[in-house]
């Protein structure tokens, strides 16, 4: 196969990190692009920067076009996943999400598609939830922006919509709460540290809440099978199809860790309400040829050492 180019915008963040590592593996040229200085890249990057040469760390803004066409141009395939995240962090934040979710995005796309990328793949807004929120207002309107670029001016995109991702590498806060402290951070990583630590878990709401848990090494599998022409055009649910509320996964963690941590009720978080979600894998079945491997317990037994390797504790497993 010949050497491609791949770039990645978002590239830092814990899921594209893989996706970066996997085609650098691979000898493909890979740029990674964010907005940290390359100082304050977390380890995992700055390992992957160390160990492939055939890898560059751009530091950057979205919402800079011309810094956006030249890490694209050349590019066979993009991986947009560039975005201030947060259900609940963004609020006291609205023109900055709106200008690095939506602008950032239409720099993106209009600079794939001045460039004659093959692919542009990216994750579109979750799955609906009602939640009047900056971020899910704006991952909205991006998403439309990508499908208007797709049915209009014909650039090839592919959209993943990921359920709720976890794993080795994700931070519990990605960044302190503008509005209310203690929102914002996330469920998963929030849990497994506290239940290692003997700390209470904190469940929003009254936890009856569910969700689609799928472990990273399934999405990223998912990630790398996006480029390819049958899946032009489509958004295609990537899960495990089956639905944990969020009590049952607060338990599950103490039971796996042997934690001696309680769970504590919160308020649900600023903007959102009680939803019940769950992927449908039929499309990444017919077009990707995807299917999850891992349960979320097999998949909570391979992330809980990495945590406790972070905190420097012994690993309950």
């Amino acid at each position: 196969m010949a050497k491609r180019k791949i770039t990645l915008t978002g590239a830092a963040g814990f899921l594209l990190s893989y996706v970066a590592e996997n085609y650098a593996a691979m000898g493909d040229e890979v740029v990674l692009f964010d907005r940290l200085d390359e100082s304050d890249l977390p380890g995992y990057a700055r390992d992957i920067l160390e160990k492939f040469p055939n890898t560059t760390y751009v530091a950057g803004d979205i919402r800079d076009k011309a810094l956006v066409t030249e890490i694209i141009r050349g590019a066979d395939i993009v991986y947009h996943f560039a975005a201030l995240m947060g259900t609940s962090s963004r609020f006291k934040q609205e023109v900055i999400t709106t200008e690095v979710n939506i602008i950032g995005t239409l720099h993106a796309c209009e600079a794939a598609l001045e460039t004659g990328v093959d692919y542009f793949v990216y994750p579109p807004r979750p799955m609906v939830t009602g939640w009047l929120t900056p971020y899910i207002i704006t991952k909205t309107a991006s998403t439309q922006f990508v499908q208007m670029f797709h049915e209009t001016y014909g650039l090839p995109t592919v959209g993943l919509n990921i359920g709720n991702g976890y794993g080795p590498r994700e931070r519990a806060v990605l960044e302190a709460n503008a509005y209310k402290k203690g929102e914002g951070r996330k469920m998963m990583a929030t849990f497994v540290e506290n239940a290692i630590k003997g700390e209470p878990l904190p469940v929003m709401g009254d936890g009856l809440q569910s969700s689609d848990f799928v472990f990273i090494e399934d999405v990223v599998e998912a990630c790398m099978k996006a480029p390819r022409d049958a899946a032009l055009g489509q958004i295609i649910e990537i899960g495990t199809g089956v639905r944990t509320t969020v009590l049952d996964v607060a338990r599950l963690i103490i039971e796996l860790t042997g934690s001696t941590s309680e769970i504590t009720m919160m308020p649900l978080r600023t903007g959102e309400t009680k939803i019940h979600t769950m992927s449908d894998n039929t499309l990444a079945k017919d077009f990707l040829d995807w299917e999850p491997k891992t349960s979320l317990r097999e998949g909570l037994k391979k992330t809980i050492p990495w945590y406790a390797g972070q905190l420097g504790l012994p690993s309950p497993i």
